[in-house]
């Protein structure tokens, strides 16, 4: 009896300890007592990013492998802006003409014909042509394979590890395949290129004069549904890129913007109804239930930081002009109805002192609004007087809670979590202790009864 009760006590206070977890994520019951729920999300491959600082906001199996069709295009878009100029001429060779099979996108360019780089990447994007695809690689890297090569490195800058291209196209094949992360990286690449957003932005009839080989003036209409109107028409879309084949389903990046809130959708693999509804919704969302919270040192009470522990660096003149400022521009994503005072802080220092515009930082403040982690910011030291500074400190590495301004908010889950995890490791002890001494018990009555 005494073992059962024992065993039962042990279950509850195990069941008692388990960490709590106070990262935000969708499933999160205490999360969604703070903001609304998020919406119904059909769509199974889909990331939603905010393009300023890459922090993924949604996402439903980022890193599974999934084909991009055309989606492609926005990286050969991007490459042709980088190594290019708009009013450069392209060419378009044979090749380039005879690479579209019958049903691919194209803009019905003449071999031979002649348009300017700005005209071929409204064909590209707008129509998403193949043909100019294959043109403009051949144009920047002199054929297709240095052209894929140009891409995979431009991946691999951009920290898409997961992707591999082999044509600037997007056209099926088993070795050209990306991630709904992956391609979020690149469409971040993409918002942030003003010339390239122009095209994609694009929503009238885009018009294509006489050319050396075409005595007609050719219109075409963007495919985008999100920016022509329509029943997918959204309001806060500023551009987007779509994409189809048998194998990658139906594919959309869209870019939306109110006020200054920038965010980025990634669909793979998904129907043509649910890829723009699902952007919308997620959109919507994030716009009406979040904002920006700009802070700076002189909005966010920064000297509720340790500074005296800055007296324990050797390396710093005592005439030095020293403060501690964050990153420019820096904000965290917090509910619409939140404050910087309503937020709680936890402060972890560096080993190593980073001044602004070195790598790293002196120390990093992580911020809840209630239960929701809202982001983070990075302490940096200014020093006007000596900007060569070594990063030398004796700064200690250590979790360092500390309350906003005058109200006292304290985290202290880690001890609360210690104590319970030492109180549960001890029952399992002693639990252990009686059911040997039970078991030696048991062993010595069989003893007396065999002899």
């Amino acid at each position: 009896m005494k073992i059962k009760i024992f065993i039962f006590t042990f279950i509850l206070i195990v069941a008692g300890i388990s960490p709590v977890n106070t990262k935000s994520n969708s499933e999160n019951n205490t999360e969604e007592s703070v903001i609304p729920a998020l919406p119904n999300i059909k769509s199974s491959n889909i990331v939603l990013m905010d393009a300023d600082s890459g922090e993924v906001l949604y996402s439903k199996n980022p890193d599974l492998k999934c084909f991009p069709a055309s989606t492609t295009k926005l990286l050969t878009g991007l490459l042709t802006v980088e190594n290019t100029v708009p009013t450069a001429k392209i060419t378009f060779s044979k090749k380039a003409v005879n690479s579209i099979e019958p049903g691919d996108a194209n803009a019905s360019i003449s071999v031979g014909e002649t348009l300017t780089i700005d005209q071929a990447l409204h064909c590209l994007l707008l129509r998403s042509a193949n043909e100019v695809a294959y043109g403009l690689a051949e144009y920047i890297g002199g054929d297709v394979q240095s052209f894929a090569t140009l891409m995979n490195n431009k991946l691999e800058e951009i920290g898409a590890v997961n992707s591999h291209f082999i044509s600037p196209s997007g056209l099926h094949n088993t070795l050209h395949y990306t991630t709904p992360y992956d391609m979020a990286l690149i469409a971040r690449e993409c918002f942030n290129n003003k010339t390239l957003m122009k095209v994609l932005g694009y929503s009238d009839l885009y018009v294509i004069e006489p050319t050396n080989k075409s005595k007609f003036t050719r219109y075409y209409k963007p495919r985008f549904q999100m920016l022509t109107g329509g029943e997918y028409a959204y309001k806060y879309c500023v551009g987007g890129k779509t994409g189809f084949t048998d194998e990658a389903g139906n594919c959309v990046v869209a870019f939306a913007q109110k006020d200054d809130l920038r965010l980025i959708c990634v669909v793979l693999n998904s129907t043509e109804e649910d890829r723009y509804l699902d952007s919308t919704a997620l959109f919507n969302y994030y716009f009406n239930n979040f904002k920006k919270l700009y802070i700076d040192s002189g909005n966010s009470n920064i000297s509720y930081v340790d500074i005296e522990i800055l007296n324990l660096l050797d390396n710093i003149d005592s005439s030095s002009d020293i403060s501690i400022a964050f990153e420019e521009n820096a904000y965290l994503l917090v509910p619409a109805e939140a404050n910087l005072s309503d937020l709680t802080c936890i402060v972890t220092y560096s080993d190593n002192l980073a001044y602004k515009g070195k790598e790293g930082g002196f120390a990093c403040i992580n911020y809840f609004y209630k239960s929701l982690d809202v982001g983070s910011a990075t302490l940096y030291v200014n020093d006007s007087k000596n900007s060569s500074l070594q990063n030398n400190s004796g700064v200690p590495a250590l979790d360092y809670s500390i309350d906003q301004g005058t109200k006292e908010k304290v985290h202290y889950i880690n001890i609360l979590y210690i104590l319970y995890s030492v109180g549960g490791i001890a029952v399992f002890v002693l639990l252990i202790m009686l059911l040997t001494k039970n078991s030696r018990k048991k062993n010595r009555r069989n003893k007396k009864l065999h002899f």
